[in-house]
């Protein structure tokens, strides 16, 4: 058995788990526990602060530890955080962690790789289809910001990541209170044009319900007063389904969408109606390879450690088969 250590930065807290990994790729669950990221100034005072507070102790001799981190990945060892003040890069850590395999990756990486886990997961399906074998599968995740990753399967049989920072890329609104919406998202925030991260997360939320109704709430305000068939809900369904609809055709993810991130996990009535299933099968040409596509909303709140975990675990074993066959 492989002890790993799998740790997921988010914007709010930072999640800390151990995993035991059998050579036939079986993962339990052994210990795990949360810190505030804000409380930290820097990767390696984070690493501190859970060899302090922790139950998890860093000086364990782990055989891989699991970085997973909002930001794109930049030559397998830094990362600039998004919604963290400080950048990450692990080149120091692999120095002083000898005999620890260290691997930093995105944040939807690990959610990606948390997808085939199945077994270990609570789900709920939102749409029900038929998955391709062998075809690539997508996960779109609305948090702090709005996250993508895609697993393509190689020859091999070996899940390739296909990272992706379409959160940041403009999205499209028509009609006319979409467009007033529009025009109002962008004198909110001063930004340019509108992209995912302000229109599907949190945020997101905010900004269209207070559009709606002249009040600013929190986000945890605002599911506290819609419903169902709120004028917030039927837009921000509609807008989420866009978003999910866009990734799955950019990927052709025939082997089943994923969603993700705190927002819709609490408030699964978000995603799970009538509105976000007919946009998001909404196309001229494809509508039907979209009817076919399955939705399914992961529900465990520590996915992205399970799929860290994931990740790192399949890494191990491939490097021991590489050394074998050496």
């Amino acid at each position: 058995m492989k002890n790993i250590l799998a740790v997921d930065i988010g914007g709010t807290n930072s999640r800390f788990a151990h995993f035991r990994a059998s050579d036939t790729g079986e993962l339990l669950y052994e210990d795990g526990f949360w810190l505030a990221t804000h409380s930290a100034l820097s990767l390696e005072d984070l690493l501190e602060k859970a060899r302090e507070a922790g139950s998890i102790t860093l000086n364990f001799a782990w055989d891989a530890l699991v970085l997973a981190v909002p930001g794109a990945i930049k030559g397998k060892t830094y990362a600039k955080l998004a919604n963290v003040p400080w950048a990450v890069d692990i080149s120091g850590l692999r120095t002083r962690e000898a005999g620890t395999r260290i691997f930093l990756i995105n944040d939807f990486v690990a959610q990606a790789f948390a997808c085939p886990l199945s077994q270990y997961l609570e789900t709920r399906t939102i749409r029900a289809g038929q998955t391709e074998s062998g075809a690539n599968i997508a996960v779109i995740g609305a948090g702090t910001g709005l996250g993508h990753c895609a697993l393509a399967l190689t020859d091999e049989g070996r899940f390739l990541p296909l990272p992706s920072e379409a959160g940041h890329t403009a999205f499209p609104f028509y009609g006319k209170i979409e467009t007033e919406y529009r025009d109002y998202l962008l004198a909110r925030t001063g930004a340019r044009y509108p992209f995912g991260d302000i229109v599907v997360s949190g945020p997101g939320l905010t900004y269209l319900h207070s559009f709606l109704t002249g009040r600013s709430l929190t986000p945890a305000e605002v599911v506290a007063e819609i419903d169902p068939d709120s004028e917030t809900t039927v837009l921000f369904a509609r807008f989420y389904a866009r978003a999910a609809r866009n990734y799955a055709l950019t990927v052709l993810a025939l082997g089943g969408l994923f969603i993700a991130g705190g927002v819709a996990m609490r408030n699964p009535f978000l995603v799970d109606n009538d509105h976000f299933r007919d946009e998001f099968s909404d196309s001229l040409h494809y509508g039907p390879i979209l009817e076919n596509i399955p939705a399914t909303l992961i529900l465990t709140e520590d996915s992205g450690l399970w799929g860290a975990a994931h990740y790192g675990a399949i890494n191990l074993r491939t490097e021991c088969r590489q050394g074998k066959e050496q």
